[in-house]
């Protein structure tokens, strides 16, 4: 009789342990890391350079623009982040653990139309989301540790919020098509707590204000004017020890590589590889035609794509960047397994637009490895001024002129070489490629 009982004992130990660890993983994938979050999202406009892990991950998930929809009475009201990187890191940190499980426990999606998606702009409590190009759900749910294989396709912005007492999203992508769907997993008492400490800034979109009606109508417009830091800028390469980090971090170490130095620049070969710095800073790769593999592809799939590459990115570009983060531009996809990928440098928060290519980084990735990229290597420190701009709706205005109406107004740094870079309005046509 005691055996039998001692067994019981054990049995309703062991049943107690399981049930305390269910708990604890429950907890966990309800706070979703806001408490590790504070730590990775610091108030310094760069991530540490060569991080791979999660946190890392979490930072390329972030948009660059947000805004949150609350009700003052009878009124919607918004309080909108851009242009600000202390600020964007705050409001994405408070939001982040909704995004996750929004993405999470999303169901089948249905299409809607463009009334629909106005609506839930203006529906409080809501978060508004803007990655600014259309980027893959799977790179987005791969970076955000999210398995849910009813989101596919892209999106460009999207909204969370609440209807008819369940949470809801809705997304568009940059070719006008939008769409909804209930997530199951997402407590709307929650979306509501997360965001009752936010105040109105006078956020708002062009299609809700009609002397904005040159813009596209989804262009979020702050209700304060802006006065955008000023950047000494210099090409880190001219320094031999950076030279060193990017042949090691990029697996051309001198022991094991043949050089040689050209007028403008040093061409190194390991094995049939070939990697050139140049003295303007531009860093270009070519692989050898003979299959071998020195940056391979982690896995099938977009995502494993852009995220190797990701990595070959800040491993290099975010070390040697100074206060500027590393963010994605664009996915192409070139042909079956195959794509053309592109990262950009952000100054606190604002975009930079290098030379006439307008990329920091371009990478070709196809067969299970990456072919070929060219990085161009710039170094960012803020000068302790700032610049002036002109207000919304003069650059609107301005930007009427040169034939850009019904386009996005973006503020964006022009980097074309010089010693400093000021920030300036410009289309969105010009974000890339200075069209």
């Amino acid at each position: 009789m005691f055996k039998k009982n001692k067994k019981l004992v054990e049995r309703v130990k062991s049943l107690l342990i399981v049930l305390l660890s269910c708990s604890a993983v429950y907890l966990a994938v309800r706070t979703q890391l806001p408490v590790a979050l504070s730590g990775l999202l610091p108030s310094e406009s760069r991530e540490s350079g060569g991080q791979t892990t999660q946190e890392s991950r979490t930072l390329a998930a972030q948009p660059l623009r947000m805004a949150v929809t609350i009700r003052g009475g009878e009124e919607t009201l918004r309080y909108g982040v851009q242009y600000d990187q202390e600020a964007q890191d705050a409001l994405f940190q408070q939001v982040y653990s909704l995004l996750v499980e929004a993405l999470s426990s999303a169901g089948t999606p249905e299409s809607v139309d463009q009334q629909a998606w106005r609506q839930a702009l203006n529906t409080a409590p809501g978060v508004y989301f803007d990655w600014q190009d259309d980027l893959p759900f799977s790179v987005l749910n791969g970076w955000l540790s999210v398995n849910n294989e009813q989101l596919s396709g892209t999106l460009r912005r999207l909204v969370l919020t609440s209807q008819d007492g369940q949470a809801v999203i809705y997304y568009s992508a940059q070719n006008g098509t939008y769409f909804r769907a209930v997530c199951s997993m997402v407590d709307v008492n929650r979306l509501s707590e997360a965001v009752s400490g936010v105040k109105d800034n006078g956020a708002h979109f062009a299609f809700e204000q009609e002397e904005y009606s040159a813009l596209a109508p989804d262009t979020l417009l702050l209700g304060e004017n802006i006065a955008p830091k000023v950047y000494q800028a210099a090409n880190p390469l001219e320094q031999e020890s950076a030279q060193a980090l990017v042949r090691q971090k990029l697996d051309f170490s001198a022991d094991s590589s043949v050089s040689y130095i050209t007028s403008d620049e040093q061409v190194i070969r390991n094995g049939n590889d070939t990697l050139r710095l140049a003295s303007d800073g531009t860093v270009t790769f070519t692989a050898a035609d003979d299959g071998a593999i020195r940056y391979p592809v982690a896995g099938s799939g977009v995502y494993w794509a852009v995220e190797s590459c990701r990595q070959l990115a800040t491993d290099t570009l975010g070390e040697l960047g100074g206060q500027a983060r590393i963010y994605l531009m664009s996915v192409e996809e070139t042909g079956a397994e195959s794509w053309q990928i592109e990262f950009g440098y952000l100054l606190n928060g604002v975009p930079v637009r290098l030379g006439e290519e307008g990329y920091a980084a371009s990478f070709q990735v196809s067969g299970g490895r990456v072919n070929s990229f060219t990085l161009h290597f710039r170094s960012y420190t803020d000068s302790g001024t700032t610049s002036v701009v002109l207000p919304q709706l003069q650059a609107m205005a301005a930007m009427e002129a040169k034939g850009h109406e019904g386009e996005e107004l973006l503020l964006l740094y022009l980097d074309s070489g010089a010693q400093q870079v000021s920030a300036s309005w410009a289309a969105a046509s010009q974000w890339k490629t200075g069209g």
